[in-house]
């Protein structure tokens, strides 16, 4: 149905000539075409997330496409893949859709997320002094433990557990435990899986991007910094087993403002998240976006060096995953 939609649009909006020079493709939350003979393409997104911009880039340059148009449903969606796309050397036209018509997609101003509430602050410390590192993201404080959740303050309550339905069978299956000693236990289990060697447990498969992040704010000099602190991504994780790339700010070894961005895995959406993240964090600074050896695509290496400021990829070792004992976390 969406390669349906996506061929009424074009031919509603641009010409009929060639159709039969078209191909196709189908992708999660969307569809593309291409014209074989301008070597243009169109891509659709209509499930809402600007994270499909990504991977339109992908196969846009799979297809080495010359000129692309983007359609995107959705104002808020439309927006933030706007304000990526301007971060293009050459940035492709994107297309709000309304109904059967089109027009132009504003860009979404780049703004730091919310702040926590201040009444959520006298937790920073309990985390703390249980193992569990603060984190501020999109209004919300939660602890993490190499980089995977353990605990967050909802409505003013510091509720414990990997995640929402482990907070919620804690909270039905241990009711009366009291918060330091939940933390106490879950921040030590986690420790106990989220190391090489232990067995393949979700404690070690969630959230291996923000695993890296961790590793690299207690070693800034793997790459290159002299200070890392990590900062919210420019779109809040739907749930907790999101990987999308995670972003941390510092000062580089030259005392210069340097924004790294921590992805594991190939992720298609990676340099349109790094290059949001400097434009939120520091559109003046370096762009590092830092993955593990033989996740360093051609295509995050190509995307990478195609922005306006293009971005440096390095890697860490394969089994990086060993830094964090050397690191003392």
């Amino acid at each position: 149905m969406r390669a349906v939609k996506l061929a009424a649009l074009v031919d509603g909006h641009w010409t009929k000539d060639r159709t039969e020079h078209r191909r196709g493709a189908v992708f999660t939350g969307g569809a593309a075409c291409a014209d074989d003979v301008s070597s243009r393409a169109w891509v659709l997104i209509d499930d809402g997330s600007a994270r499909r911009f990504g991977p339109a880039l992908a196969w846009a340059w799979r297809q080495r496409v010359r000129a692309l148009d983007v359609l995107v449903e959705g104002p808020s969606a439309s927006q933030v893949v706007a304000r990526r796309a301007a971060q293009m050397a050459e940035p492709p036209a994107v297309w709000l859709i309304s109904d059967r018509s089109l027009r132009p997609a504003l860009a979404a101003q780049a703004q730091w997320p919310d702040p926590v509430d201040a009444s959520t602050l006298p937790y920073v410390e309990v985390l703390r002094e249980h193992g569990a590192e603060p984190v501020v993201e999109h209004g919300v404080l939660r602890g993490e433990v190499l980089g995977l959740e353990v605990a967050r303050v909802i409505d003013g309550r510091l509720e414990v557990g990997v995640g929402r339905h482990d907070r919620y069978a804690r909270a039905e299956m241990r009711r009366g435990q009291a918060f330091g000693a939940a933390l106490d236990e879950t921040v030590a289990a986690v420790r106990l899986r989220r190391r090489p060697g232990a067995g393949i447990h979700a404690a070690n498969t969630l959230a291996r991007s923000r695993w890296l992040r961790s590793i690299l704010c207690a070693r800034p000099d793997l790459v290159g910094a002299e200070s890392l602190t990590a900062v919210a991504p420019p779109l809040p994780a739907p749930d907790l087993t999101d990987n999308g790339a995670v972003p941390c700010v510092g000062i580089d070894t030259a005392e210069e403002p340097v924004v790294v961005v921590c992805s594991t895995g190939v992720d298609l959406d990676v340099v349109p998240t790094a290059a949001d993240s400097r434009a939120i964090y520091g559109r003046d600074a370096r762009l590092v976006i830092v993955v593990p050896e033989g996740d360093d695509h051609p295509v995050t290496r190509s995307l990478a060096a195609s922005l306006l400021r293009p971005a440096e990829v390095r890697t860490v070792p394969r089994n990086w995953e060993g830094l964090a004992s050397a690191s003392g976390l």
